[in-house]
């Protein structure tokens, strides 16, 4: 196998102290831009904290279908009691159907109803950070292959995004661009067979090389395209799934590179991002295809900022005191690795709640608003001096959602603020509470990420360490050296 350098995470106990710049006014007429420390943001020359929600109107559907029932004047109130809870960012889901049904061209009816979430945002002082293309009101043709390594595919999405930012390139009130939500490389497929073959073929050279290589893995291979891929089972010494796992990296950076380039042809005033899924940090997979194969030290160069999102995953944070804390200490851990990937860019948490994905008839729907305050709340200042905005899952109780939307909002779904929304409203109007830097680390331990991405128990044991050693202080850290 190939020797890689390890990442090496130092374990610290974490001083915090507010920053003393003032917060931006929200006047919606200038863009935001990366701070020059590149830990964070600005608006006007001064600090600016993304401390908002996930929004779709919670009585269209499940999945939502918001382009679809459309109604401004809901769309106003929503956006009236968000600001009044200190939102000052809504993510919102550009559907493929409705924006992008036939290529190269937008769907100007959908246009339309985006114009005018834009000027409602605007009037109430919110930015908006689109999200796109997804699937909630259906999948065009173009978008039901494999949407990163299909060619086609590929050229449909690049399409779009240079289509939508030549449209809004001129938006200020527009926060950045979110390429899309939880993006995930396929392990298997017709698309993936054929790219893997040619990845080997530019990777060796020569069918011997591999072989040897590979050494007992490919005794029988005879020609690139005979190299199957690999089980779907941890194996630290296979130098196929090795190679299966960075081939699957390279699609990632591709997709990123190529949607990029195509936002950055048509608009340099926005900034852009990818909302991360948290299985981009290789702990708690299970098996090896869990990973998410977007690794942010390899796409964070491309992107102006970071973005994760993160669930308790780790046992049921409600459980007990313990599971509390041990789901504190995997926060961290994810934030932590995901900052470290990009040393130089400011860390958004675009999605968070009270437990993870699942339906609702799960014991820990049932719990109490004031343990999703109290975990949401934590988790918050948690992050202190990593994380530099979140952005809560969802904005409303959902009732036709059949997983954590249905109890994440903010507020209940005829929107009344909840216990949450009364503590989030106090972090907005106070973020020096939850940002602060970082003390010198004083120990430090090594994290193999190329072990972890082959056999998962290598990332679990990486994730038991650290919780080991942040149980005492209850705020130990991460950083890449």
């Amino acid at each position: 196998m190939r020797k890689t350098v390890p990442f090496v995470f130092l374990l610290v106990a974490t001083v915090y102290s507010p920053l003393q710049a003032a917060p931006a006014k929200e006047n919606g007429e200038e863009f935001i831009h990366v701070s020059p420390d590149g830990r964070g943001f600005t608006l006007g020359g001064q600090l600016w904290y993304p401390m908002g929600c996930n929004y779709f109107d919670p009585h269209v559907g499940w999945a939502p279908k918001m382009w679809r029932e459309f109604d401004a004047d809901k769309v106003e109130e929503h956006f009236r009691v968000m600001r009044s809870l200190g939102v000052n960012v809504v993510r919102v889901f550009v559907a493929a159907q409705s924006f992008f049904p036939n290529p190269p061209k937008l769907e100007p009816e959908a246009l339309k109803k985006f114009d005018t979430l834009l000027d409602i945002a605007r009037r109430h002082g919110i930015r908006v950070h689109p999200t796109g293309p997804d699937h909630w009101e259906g999948q065009p043709p173009w978008a039901q292959g494999d949407i990163y390594a299909d060619s086609k595919a590929l050229e449909a999405q690049v399409a779009f995004w240079k289509a939508f930012a030549l449209r809004y390139r001129n938006e200020p009130n527009l926060f950045a661009y979110d390429l899309k939500n939880e993006p995930h490389v396929r392990w298997n497929g017709p698309e993936m067979k054929a790219g893997w073959h040619v990845w080997l073929r530019e990777r060796y050279g020569t069918v011997e090389a591999l072989r040897k290589a590979w050494g007992n893995e490919a005794p029988d291979i005879l020609s690139f395209d005979a190299a199957a891929i690999p089980e779907d089972k941890a194996a630290s010494k296979s130098v196929a799934l090795f190679d299966f796992q960075h081939f699957r990296e390279s699609l990632a950076d591709r997709w990123v590179k190529l949607q990029v380039e195509a936002i950055r042809s048509a608009d340099r005033n926005h900034l852009v991002t990818v909302g991360l899924i948290q299985w981009s940090v290789p702990v708690i997979l299970g098996k090896p295809s869990r990973y998410a194969a977007f690794r942010p030290s390899r796409i964070a160069p491309l992107l102006d900022f970071l973005s994760i999102h993160f669930y308790p995953l780790h046992g049921d944070p409600l459980a007990s005191e313990e599971d509390f804390n041990r789901n504190l200490a995997y926060l961290e851990f994810v934030l932590r690795y995901v900052r470290a990937g990009g040393v130089h860019k400011p860390l958004l948490v675009g999605e968070f709640g009270w437990y993870g994905g699942g339906n609702t008839n799960d014991r820990r729907a049932v719990r109490s608003p004031e343990d999703q305050a109290r975990w949401c709340r934590t988790a918050v200042l948690q992050g202190r001096g990593i994380a530099s905005g979140w952005l809560n899952w969802a904005y409303a109780d959902t009732p036709s959602a059949r997983d954590i939307t249905k109890f994440s909002g903010l507020v209940t779904e005829d929107g009344k603020p909840k216990r949450w929304g009364e503590a989030f409203q106090e972090l907005a109007r106070a973020p020096a509470f939850w940002t602060g830097p970082e003390n010198k680390p004083p120990a430090e331990v090594e994290f193999d990420v190329d072990r972890a991405i082959t056999n998962p128990k290598e990332g679990d044991a990486m994730l038991r360490l650290y919780f080991e050693a942040w149980k005492p202080a209850k705020g130990c850290g991460v950083r890449v050296r």
